[in-house]
């Protein structure tokens, strides 16, 4: 575990000069939970639009990993940064999916089947399988670094 929190902690650093409690990213990576919508509040299609256009937002691709089973598929590794009221526009994923952890700052998520906003803190896991569709927006006053993994076309 102690690999997963210099991974994670490298991955915060990144190419940008911002502050990152140690001790929370190491908390997210000891402790990952997957949160997602509480089962009375779900609801098909419930959201359709998120909170606008993408803004505020820096991607960063750290790997990209052929899968030996099938070359034309890899495996993806994105760091995303996002400034505070910066937001992810709404995208699906009915092509590429994965998940996500936050390992710092603060995340609201707007999602096709939920009703209500998720809140998502570090340590927080988001799975991003082909039903989800999203929008995300960073209320906090920190930035928020979520580190993504996908299974991609090449």
């Amino acid at each position: 575990m102690k690999w997963a929190a210099l991974i994670i902690a490298a991955l915060a650093a990144g190419c940008v000069s911002i502050s990152v409690d140690e001790s929370i990213v190491r908390a997210a990576a000891e402790n990952p939970r997957v949160r997602s919508c509480p089962a009375e509040r779900t609801q098909a299609n419930a959201h359709s639009e998120g909170f606008g256009a993408t803004s505020g937002v820096t991607v960063t691709d750290v790997a990209l990993t052929p899968l030996a089973h099938d070359p034309a598929r890899a495996a993806r590794l994105r760091r995303i940064a996002v400034q505070p009221g910066g937001v992810i526009a709404w995208h699906d994923h009915t092509a590429v999916q994965g998940y996500a952890v936050l390992i710092a700052g603060e995340m609201v998520e707007l999602r096709n089947t939920c009703r209500d906003p998720i809140i998502y803190r570090a340590g927080d896991v988001t799975i991003e399988d082909a039903q989800t569709a999203h929008s995300w927006r960073n209320e906090s006053d920190e930035t928020a670094i979520v580190p993504v993994s996908h299974v991609v076309t090449r």
